[in-house]
């Protein structure tokens, strides 16, 4: 086959409806146009092909081998035509979507910020909602939402319409004040058996940072009493800082950072894993945030701690 000219792509698309049809009549409803307006672009493609692309028969047209191979050059440029199409409308429902996110408030304070803030400057229409709660609250509640960050391994079932994505494996560790006693220990690990006698701060009741560390304590053989439990790492940075005790937080935080608190690691480590659930059939603004958030951890997951 020679092509003695630049071939038109849309008399492909032509070709392929009636090699698909084998009649230009149907051919010609399909495509809404008449039939002697098909004729005449298939006559054109054949004069650039310079072969026949069809033999008439009494109920319509069969291709000829030079018809078959260019009707699969045909379908590629419609698949190709098709994924363009797509990715259009994909942006026009991401500038008038929505998306709303439950996290826990480790990712919420952590890992979010920097996402959602790299998410609105790509996709300015999309109205965002993110609500702070946590882990087990959030599995409990994923129905609600698009996006559901949780900061555990999986404790409930997620049903077979949700699927799970660790996004950052990092650790557990112990938080307390700033006084000579933590200064002098903070260089190395803490034995967790250490803290049998320490007053310990917990997050709410479904915190995975709290179970995590609870299961680690337990298996060390240490018992804690709960007197103090306080939702939200800020009330119990506030708690650590004026003496009521020492909590478990997230490496991923910036505890020791600040004034009045040190972070010290423990042994044995305690695991820790920043998580997302999204359903499998995902909405357009929902894949576009899990590709700017894949993006932003470097497209694989990170280690802290």
């Amino acid at each position: 086959m020679m092509l003695h000219e630049r071939l038109d792509p849309a008399l492909l698309l032509v070709w392929a409806q009636a090699a698909r049809h084998k009649n230009l009549h149907a051919a010609a409803q399909a495509l809404f146009m008449t039939q002697p307006a098909v004729s005449q672009r298939l006559r054109q493609l054949q004069d650039v092909v310079g072969e026949p692309l069809y033999q008439r028969n009494p109920q319509g047209i069969t291709p000829t081998s030079t018809g078959m191979a260019l009707l699969r050059i045909s379908e590629q440029i419609e698949s190709a035509l098709e994924s363009a199409r797509v990715l259009c409308q994909d942006r026009k429902d991401l500038l008038r979507g929505s998306l709303s996110i439950l996290a826990s408030h480790s990712n919420a304070e952590s890992l979010l910020p920097q996402v959602i803030a790299r998410f609105r400057q790509r996709y300015p229409g999309v109205f965002l909602r993110l609500v702070a709660t946590n882990s087990r609250a959030a599995r409990e509640m994923r129905d609600q939402a698009d996006l559901v960050f949780v900061e555990d391994h999986p404790a409930l079932s997620i049903g077979s319409e949700w699927k799970e994505e660790i996004l950052v494996k990092s650790t557990i560790i112990l938080l307390a004040p700033e006084t000579p006693h933590w200064l002098q220990l903070a260089p190395k690990p803490v034995p967790l058996q250490s803290l049998e006698a320490e007053v310990l701060v917990w997050r709410e009741e479904g915190s995975g940072i709290r179970e995590q560390a609870l299961q680690a304590l337990k298996a060390a053989g240490v018992h804690p009493e709960i007197r103090y439990e306080l939702s939200g790492l800020a009330a119990i940075r506030a708690a650590v800082r004026c003496g009521l005790g020492v909590s478990f937080v997230s490496a991923l935080s910036d505890g020791g950072l600040r004034p009045g608190l040190v972070t010290l690691k423990t042994v044995p480590r305690i695991p820790h894993h920043l998580s997302v659930l999204y359903r499998k059939e995902s909405s357009h603004s929902t894949r576009a945030f899990l590709d700017v958030l894949r993006q932003s951890l470097g497209k694989s997951n990170k280690e802290s701690g």
